[in-house]
């Protein structure tokens, strides 16, 4: 028979407060069950979810720092661009 948890269960499993996971809950962050109007946990999807991590699996990881890294420049980048843009033009200075 599966193990399920209740709210207050699963925040003393879990070492959070109880309002953490009511948020989560209603954010639909982590794998719950509704049995009428009650909301119960079973461990070994918890424990499934923590190991896949929470931020998601390395590959998910790896394509959003892939997404971030195309606008990512170095502040010396940014420091030339803004020294670039502060140079008169040529055609001022005559």
């Amino acid at each position: 028979m599966e193990t399920y948890l209740t709210i207050e269960e699963l925040a003393d499993y879990l070492k959070l407060a109880e309002q953490t996971i009511r948020r989560w809950v209603l954010n639909r962050e982590i794998p719950y069950h509704k049995i009428k109007k009650v909301i119960r946990f079973r461990v070994s999807e918890i424990e499934k979810w923590i190991d896949k991590g929470v931020y998601g699996t390395p590959e998910e990881e790896q394509q959003k720092a892939d997404l971030f890294q195309r606008d990512i420049i170095s502040l010396d980048e940014l420091a030339e661009l803004e020294q670039a843009d502060e140079m008169p033009d040529e055609e001022d200075e005559e």
